[in-house]
């Protein structure tokens, strides 16, 4: 007599569909892969970005902090009568840095330092320290502080000012001679910095592919499962 076995598994529908999820599923983490690395990149640069643009918002204000109004120092002591100026593209002006100190014989001492500082719309700050007689000293010195990353560089953020306003009170400033002021040459109420971040960058793709027994890739028809079988890519 013969018996009848029941044979137990999975049909061939069950296992494309079972296939089909799979591939849908790891389609789907790979999108999801995809957008958090490319989120975590321009989240990074982004955070870069904003720490250049901190520092040179922390340059102009701390030399903002220091600045005296160049109309009520005497002209002896300014370097070629130049004046301080707030232009939209360019802003100059002085600061004083430094302190009265006390002398051994008890005398009071000044150590305080007459600066000029400029700040021009490409992002450079330029600072020359004055004698007390007003002119250039002898160790004059330009800190220029580019905040423009050079052009070579693509994946750093740039910042770069686009204009600065100045603020003037209502009332007519004039000099010593009673002679009004020009608003530019005014001693500002605050000054405001308008800037642009801008972030360069490049995505990549990540992919890899199989061209098994035998779709090519190998060395030949008969070339079974080799390395050359499965390659991965960058571009």
């Amino acid at each position: 007599m013969m018996k009848n076995r029941n044979q137990e598994g999975f049909s061939m529908i069950e296992v494309m569909v079972a296939a089909t999820i799979l591939v849908v599923i790891v389609m789907m983490l790979g999108m999801l892969f995809q957008q958090t690395s490319v989120a975590w990149r321009t989240g990074l640069m982004r955070s870069e970005g904003y720490m250049q643009l901190r520092a040179y918002i922390g340059a102009v204000q701390r030399d903002a902090s220091l600045m005296v109004d160049a109309n009520r120092i005497p002209k002896d002591l300014l370097c070629s009568d130049q004046k301080q100026i707030f232009r939209s593209d360019s802003i100059q002006f002085y600061t004083v840095s430094g302190s009265m100190k006390t002398a051994p014989g008890g005398a009071m001492e000044d150590y305080r330092t007459l600066n000029f500082i400029t700040y021009d719309i490409d992002g450079t700050r330029t600072q020359r320290r004055l004698k007390p007689n007003g002119t250039w000293s002898a160790e004059e010195r330009a800190d220029i502080l580019a905040f423009i990353n050079d052009v070579q560089d693509r994946d750093k953020p740039q910042v770069v000012p686009t204009r600065f306003i100045a603020a003037f009170s209502d009332v007519t400033e004039r000099d010593e001679n009673g002679n009004s002021i020009p608003n530019q040459n005014r001693y500002p109420l605050y000054v405001t910095v308008e800037s642009e971040l801008t972030q360069r960058g490049q995505l990549y793709d990540v992919g890899a592919e199989c061209a098994g027994p035998d779709k090519q890739f190998g060395s030949g028809p008969l070339d079974r499962a080799s390395k050359d079988d499965v390659r991965t890519w960058v571009q």
